[in-house]
């Protein structure tokens, strides 16, 4: 066994200058990679996060796509926050906006649901929503393409989707007239409508809107649906009917009667979705789709995720492996999303609809989520896409006066804690991804981390934040350190001294909370002393130190300067023995234990964010090796093929951008500025083809299983550190982790 210190990193040189052994080596890998550029999307299961606590949806949409029209389950409590869960087997229906892997529920908007029988006759739940059971075994789920077969209502229900428009087709068979169910007004359990309206323009197409609050406190969403067989009409108003083509209701809906089948009825209905208005809905459909047929949208919906997500190849014989990479890319590119219409539009977080800002809007930042592996990933995936991003963040900047926290449709939560809008945009800025002004862009993080809520006087004041005077102090006064990092580095970077300095002593914040004694961050009060008692197991969802976790989560939360937190350990030694104890101390826990602490090994949770990077941190020591089976080990047992498959919430891709990193063989361990740590491989080779048009090779050679990395190599020259930057990576080439002998 090699026990490996990468010591530090070398210029990397050009690809030509590879010896001959290594450039056979690197001809042979491009030949069977070449061979390998096969449809990936074969290896795409959206059911996988369905079940357990993985809070994702199985529907139809394209990458960071408006629109995710996917079918709804009636909610029984947390684990339905996505609409639906692969335990159950009742449908209300199919519905066009889905949040993926959220701890908190919204959305579900304009449900469609196909019925037979009267409306007014048919059985409905307690709130008064007609419904359905279907079965597993008459579910197809792909990517850009959902379909389900259900008996009672004799339909087989198809579902694809462009940006801003869901594409319906219904194959009605059976005697009595198929039906279709539009209702605003459904979803009470996240996000309850304040208003709905609904208008029949002709036999053809209906439009409307619907207005919601709830954990986006505003939240209005137009729409335009057109049909290619025409119906009849009867509108309802709180489950009872009402004459006319236009109605306006709390909770409104329409049934359209399409007639008996003859044989087989089937309809098609495209619909465009908008934020801003019917109008602005009315040219999405007519831009997206007017031209398409259910098969064309799909065939289209298809190709976007083949080239998003085909800009991996991985070529190796464990195909299950393969099944949870791909699909991990898949729900990486669900967020972001497209929050303007094809004209530029766009609901702004100032409650107002604007016109064309000069660049795409976006929408959903869960961004104490994200900033860690998914806005990296970005990086290297859609650099294309990550101006329009932070353009969206200094937009919603301008409209409220701070950045986004965490944004969900125009609106601030305020559900997590940091100002992690801060790191994704400074690392945006430093790897030369964005155009925003950079005085614009140093104005909006340093007005973010002046604030006065959340506890920020507090940690100006005292240098760190007294436990008594704000719930999860400890949390905040770590995260709030690795902000003031990133605001260092882009002060630094633009010659502004004072405040570079003034950021970088905030920066060490982390240091005032750490207690040698006991070897974990503990809270104090204002007089400077710790908290007690301490229990470094102890959980109160929200209401003490730590934010979703314990003492033992938290106390390694130190991305920006890992070489300062070993040091406050006394030596490199008595830090891995610390990080030993992590993984291997009972994982029970005392107290009210939040179900977001999950995926345990010991009391690391991989279920939960604050310790994404953490089996990374024995690289920065002489037992890499350590970390390199703890890789291993959360690669293969918090990521299943399978719909309960996801040790915890997928938190809008964060989850998985975690394991296509830990894939390739390498993680930001801080994200900001480029650097990622190396791991260790899954795969015998992996090709990803970058924006600027290179391709970085990343293989692995000797890999028994049982044996470590003993040398990596970058085009050919051994690499002696512990991490390769984003500038080395942009330039392409082989990336070559022999394993030890």
């Amino acid at each position: 066994m090699t026990k490996t210190l990468y010591a530090g990193l070398i210029p990397l040189i050009t690809f030509g200058l590879l010896s001959g052994c290594a450039s056979t080596n690197a001809e042979q890998s491009v030949a069977t990679m070449q061979d390998s550029q096969t449809d990936v999307l074969k290896y795409v299961d959206p059911l996988i996060g369905t079940g357990g606590h993985g809070h994702t949806f199985p529907g139809a949409l394209v990458p960071f796509g408006m629109v995710q029209l996917s079918p709804d389950n009636p909610s029984k409590g947390w684990d339905w926050t996505s609409g639906y869960h692969y335990s159950d087997d009742t449908l209300l229906g199919f519905s066009h906006t889905h949040l993926s892997g959220t701890g908190v529920g919204d959305m579900l908007d304009i449900l469609v649901m196909p019925f037979r029988g009267d409306y007014q006759q048919r059985e409905k739940d307690e709130k008064g929503r007609i419904f359905t059971s279907y079965s597993h075994a008459d579910e197809v789920a792909e990517a850009g393409y959902y379909a389900l077969t259900l008996p009672q209502e004799q339909v087989k229900a198809e579902l694809t989707a462009t940006t801003r428009t869901g594409v319906h087709r219904y194959s009605f068979t059976g005697q009595q007239e198929a039906q279709l169910l539009f209702d605003l007004g459904y979803a009470q359990n996240y996000d309850k409508a304040l208003m709905t309206f609904i208008r029949v323009e002709d036999e053809h197409t209906i439009s409307g809107y619907r207005i919601s609050g709830g954990w986006a406190k505003y939240q209005p969403l137009y729409f335009v649906a057109r049909f290619d067989q025409p119906f009849s009409h009867q509108l309802y108003q709180q489950g009872e009917p009402v004459e006319g083509v236009h109605l306006q209701a709390e909770q409104g809906q329409v049934v359209l009667n399409f007639g008996s089948p003859e044989g087989e009825t089937v309809v098609e209905a495209k619909v465009a979705l908008s934020y801003v208005g019917i109008d602005g809905a009315r040219e999405n459909l007519q831009a997206e789709v007017a031209a398409l047929d259910f098969d064309g949208a799909r065939a289209q919906a298809k190709q976007a995720w083949q080239q998003q997500i085909g800009k991996f190849q991985v070529d190796d014989k464990d195909d299950e492996a393969k099944t949870k990479f791909y699909t991990a890319l898949y729900h990486s590119f669900v967020a972001p999303q497209v929050f303007h219409d094809v004209n530029g539009g766009y609901f702004g977080a100032d409650g107002s609809s604007h016109t064309d800002p000069g660049y795409g809007r976006y929408s959903l930042f869960s961004l104490w989520d994200t900033f860690r592996a998914l806005h990296p990933l970005l990086t290297i995936s859609n650099p294309d896409r990550v101006d329009d991003m932070i353009h969206s963040m200094l937009g919603f900047y301008d409209e409220v006066g701070l950045l986004p926290s965490w944004e969900l449709m125009g609106n601030e939560t305020d559900v997590m804690i940091g100002y992690h809008a801060v790191p994704v945009i400074v690392d945006a800025y430093l790897k030369g991804l964005t155009t925003v002004d950079p005085q614009r862009l140093f104005a909006a993080v340093k007005t973010s981390a002046m604030q006065n809520r959340f506890g920020i006087d507090l940690y100006r004041e005292y240098g760190y934040i007294p436990s008594e005077l704000e719930v999860e102090a400890v949390s905040k006064t770590l995260e709030y350190a690795f902000d003031d990092w990133a605001i260092a580095q882009l002060a630094k970077a633009l010659g502004k001294d004072d405040e570079y300095a003034y950021f970088l002593r905030r920066s060490q914040s982390y240091r005032t909370l750490f207690d040698a004694s006991t070897g974990f961050m503990r809270g104090k009060d204002k007089q400077g002393d710790w908290v007690t008692p301490f229990n470094p197991v102890y959980v109160e969802h929200r209401n003490t130190d730590y934010t979703e976790a314990n003492a033992w989560q938290y106390s390694f939360f130190v991305p920006h300067e890992v070489e300062g937190l070993i040091e406050l350990f006394g030596s490199e030694q008595n830090f891995i023995a610390k990080l030993d104890e992590l993984f291997t101390t009972s994982s029970e826990m005392d107290g009210d234990v939040s179900p977001d602490i999950s995926g345990l090994i010991g009391q690391y949770a991989h279920g939960n964010e604050p310790v994404h990077h953490v089996a990374y941190l024995y690289a920065f020591t002489d037992q890499k090796w350590k970390g390199e089976a703890r890789i291993k080990e959360i690669r293969e047992t918090m990521y299943l093929a399978q719909p309960d498959g996801l040790a915890g919430n997928d938190d809008v891709g964060q989850m998985s951008a975690w394991y296509v990193f830990s894939a390739l063989g390498f993680y930001p361990v801080n994200p900001v500025g480029g650097d990622y740590v190396l791991g260790t491989p899954q795969f015998d080779q992996a090709q990803i083809q970058l924006d600027n048009g290179n391709t970085l090779r990343v293989r692995k050679e000797n890999d028994r299983g049982d044996n470590y990395v003993g040398e990596v190599y970058l085009n050919g020259q051994f690499l002696k550190g512990h991490s390769i930057s984003h500038r080395q990576l942009l330039k392409g080439g082989e990336l070559l982790f022999r394993f030890a002998d």
